[in-house]
């Protein structure tokens, strides 16, 4: 064996990296010709490659090489390495924060972590401010990390996002969405499971059904437009005043129910965005002598385990948080693998559970 092929074997994606000084999925990005790379930075890349007798792609060689016309679904000799994932997250949302906490989020990191495991990828956990001031210092932790890949968990700050996925590594979002923004995302099918929950209060018998709102974020939005979309079907008017404002934690929702019932809306049921209101909502009502489902009917949202263990047991909508984050590791990969592919949005499926908060109206 030649002295030269062994180097070729023996010369990773990592230790071009490590020459250019840039990160792998810098090194992924330039060498297959992917936009976000300044010319001279993909030259160092490349430079970097050569010196240390890395095998380039056939359509990475610079000279006459034009970049702005290269075939799109050319991919098949991508650079595939990631070794190094970042679960990058809102302190709000941290899966290791204390306290009164919804277990959506600790979920969808351990969808992600059985997924870094089987694919052997190291996991970093970051936790960054969701806010445009806090994207020099998100940048600087990545970066510190040597991360070559980024989950963004539930970010809502528009130019933090499109400031962390221009960082020139593969990068999915996970539970929001940017249309302007090119990034694959991955999320539940919030708009659909809205619509079932709120098809089966219908059927139910019940035409005067209210919202228990929560924050002002798109998975609740398309929950929302779920809920007017099962009531237009039905040919049912869209009442405002039966939108109670929430916060999706248990407090919410019992403020929402007093709030319901100061107002004295005559709602024979609620359809509340997710479960953790639902369970203060049937708290609140409780605490003001009504009886679920009884006096009053609850749907929640998402089947938290807690959910078929309070009494009345919750109807819900089912959810895969765990699904989530192992949809949202192999996006990452495919990325990585196939880097010229049209940018997706992979919803995953919602189905309601139905239990005993729903009573059936005569």
């Amino acid at each position: 064996m030649s002295q030269s092929t062994k180097r070729h074997k023996e010369v990773n994606i990592r230790d071009v990296a490590n020459r250019a000084l840039v990160s792998v999925g810098t090194v992924s990005r330039s060498l297959n010709n992917r936009p976000g790379v300044e010319a001279d930075l993909r030259e160092r890349v490349i430079t970097a490659a050569k010196e240390l007798g890395y095998q380039l792609p056939k359509r990475s060689e610079p000279e006459g090489y034009n970049y702005r016309y290269a075939s799109p679904f050319n991919s098949y000799d991508a650079v595939t390495e990631i070794s190094h994932v970042a679960f990058c997250c809102r302190p709000v949302i941290s899966p290791l924060r204390g306290g009164e906490q919804d277990p959506y989020f600790p979920l969808i990191l351990r969808g992600v972590e059985a997924e870094c495991r089987q694919y052997g990828l190291h996991l970093i956990y970051r936790i960054i401010e969701d806010e445009e001031l806090a994207l020099e210092q998100g940048r600087k932790m990545i970066l510190e990390s040597h991360a070559d890949a980024l989950l963004l968990i539930n970010f809502i700050d528009r130019k933090l996002v499109g400031g962390l996925s221009g960082m020139g590594l593969p990068s999915v979002l996970v539970d929001h969405l940017f249309p302007e923004l090119a990034l694959d995302t991955v999320s539940s099918d919030n708009y659909s499971g809205g619509i079932s929950a709120v098809r089966h209060l219908i059927e139910k018998g019940h035409r005067r059904i209210g919202f228990v709102n929560g924050l002002p974020h798109i998975t609740i939005q398309q929950r929302f437009e779920g809920y007017r979309r099962a009531l237009e079907e039905a040919g049912i008017p869209f009442d405002p005043a039966y939108v109670i404002p929430g916060d999706l934690t248990l407090t919410g929702g019992m403020v929402a129910a007093q709030v319901a019932l100061a107002q004295g809306l005559d709602c024979t049921a609620y359809f509340c965005s997710n479960d953790w209101s639902a369970f203060g909502f049937i708290q609140g009502l409780r605490s003001q002598g009504l009886r679920v489902p009884d006096d009053i009917s609850v749907v929640g949202f998402d089947d938290a385990e807690t959910s078929k263990l309070i009494s009345p047991a919750l109807t819900t909508v089912r959810t895969d948080p765990v699904g989530v984050g192992r949809m949202a590791v192999r996006k990452l990969i495919e990325r990585v693998k196939y880097p010229n592919v049209p940018i997706s949005q992979t919803l995953l499926y919602t189905g309601l559970v139905e239990r005993e908060s729903v009573r059936e109206l005569p």
